[in-house]
């Protein structure tokens, strides 16, 4: 059997390529290290794609009727909610019409109720035989005519009522204002645009997938979002359609990805970097370290730092290894004398040396 001293010999000569003797680095103080442990387990694929934020809802906002602009409540950026007041209309106009339908109806009412009066008073005489049948029959006649005047007229102080809401106009969904198209003292019509209003609470992502992974691409799919705006922060969403429409010239086909954005950290416009794991084509466990336990070198080979004990104390031990697919967080191992367990250095093996002592100041845990 090797003698470890002769293993670590032999790991110098492999990873410096050139004859040297055993390293002395017995009386150096460990280096501190973070560890991982090897594991095996399935491997989700990734892919890595670019997108923008959209809103979910853009309203170009305007008026219901014509009129003078009087007030305007809201500006650029503002946030408001469904109902609230954004605009006032002059409706010195629209109140006078309100009184004048609303004293037309209080004489047509006057005139109703009399009619009935009048007919009530020629029920009883007909009964005894005061009075001609016609007279009390055009006196019914009278109460009719004078109930529908009163209909027309009631309709007619509920449109005015109506049109003189509608000199207030409100925002149709929680939002904020985009732009503010219009000022006080401007005439304004039903197809002038006042504001646009840009829902925020809850945005998504339309994210193009070029045709040859787009089969493997799920609805209801985990996706990892970061944001330039953030980049240290990640987020999780999925896939909530699949649209089967695709760029001719690109040959790519959008997916989308709804995000719920109440805290209000999003904002339409920013570019949001999307791993989106695929489905299909699994091919069972695979043997997994993090990325960062990966050190590329200068001859283009692969090598990872094991830790080996030497006298029961841990020394870091170079192993080459040939890599796979890789995502996000891990990479396959294919080749390499590595297996499920060892302990693998990810953070302080940039200045690593063949058999050098070793502190472990933190073990982690792999998340496949």
């Amino acid at each position: 059997m090797i003698g470890k001293d002769r293993l670590v010999i032999s790991a110098v000569l492999l990873w410096a390529g050139a004859p040297c003797m055993a390293p002395a680095y017995a009386d150096q103080h460990p280096a501190p290290v973070d560890v991982v442990k090897v594991a095996r387990a399935p491997f989700h694929e990734e892919i890595p794609l670019t997108g923008s934020v959209e809103s979910k809802r853009v309203s170009r906002i305007s008026p219901k009727i014509n009129g003078f602009v009087a007030d305007v409540l809201v500006d650029e950026g503002d946030q408001v909610k469904t109902g609230q007041p954004l605009l006032h209309l002059d409706p010195v106009m629209a109140e006078i019409e309100q009184a004048r339908v609303t004293a037309q109806l209080d004489e047509a009412r006057a005139r109703f109720n009399e009619a009935e009066r009048q007919r009530d008073e020629a029920a009883e005489l007909l009964k005894k035989k005061n009075i001609p049948v016609t007279r009390y029959e055009n006196l019914v006649s009278e109460v009719r005519i004078n109930a529908a005047v009163l209909e027309r007229l009631q309709a007619d102080r509920d449109r005015q009522k109506e049109i003189l809401q509608r000199h207030t106009v409100r925002a149709p969904f929680d939002g904020v204002i985009g732009q503010k198209l219009v000022e006080a003292g401007q005439w304004v019509e039903t197809g002038t645009a006042l504001f646009e209003l840009v829902e925020i609470d809850v945005l998504h992502i339309d994210v193009p997938v070029p045709q040859y992974y787009f089969s493997r691409v799920d609805a209801g799919a985990p996706v990892t979002i970061r944001f330039d705006a953030f980049p240290d922060r990640a987020m999780e969403g999925v896939i909530t359609n699949k649209i089967p429409v695709g760029d001719a010239s690109g040959r790519t086909f959008p997916v989308r990805i709804e995000l719920n954005n109440e805290q209000r950290l999003i904002a339409p416009g920013m570019s949001a970097r999307v791993r989106i794991r695929l489905g299909g084509e699994e091919k069972g466990e695979s043997l997994l370290l993090p990325r960062d336990a990966i050190v590329k070198k200068p001859d283009g080979t692969s090598a990872v730092w094991v830790i080996n004990e030497n006298d029961g104390s841990p020394i870091a031990v170079p192993v080459i290894v040939r890599t796979g697919r890789a995502n996000e967080d891990n990479i396959e191992i294919l080749d390499g004398d590595v297996g499920a367990g060892d302990r693998v250095v990810i953070r302080g093996n940039e200045i690593l040396q063949p058999g050098q002592p070793v502190r472990i100041a933190r073990e982690v845990e792999l998340h496949p």
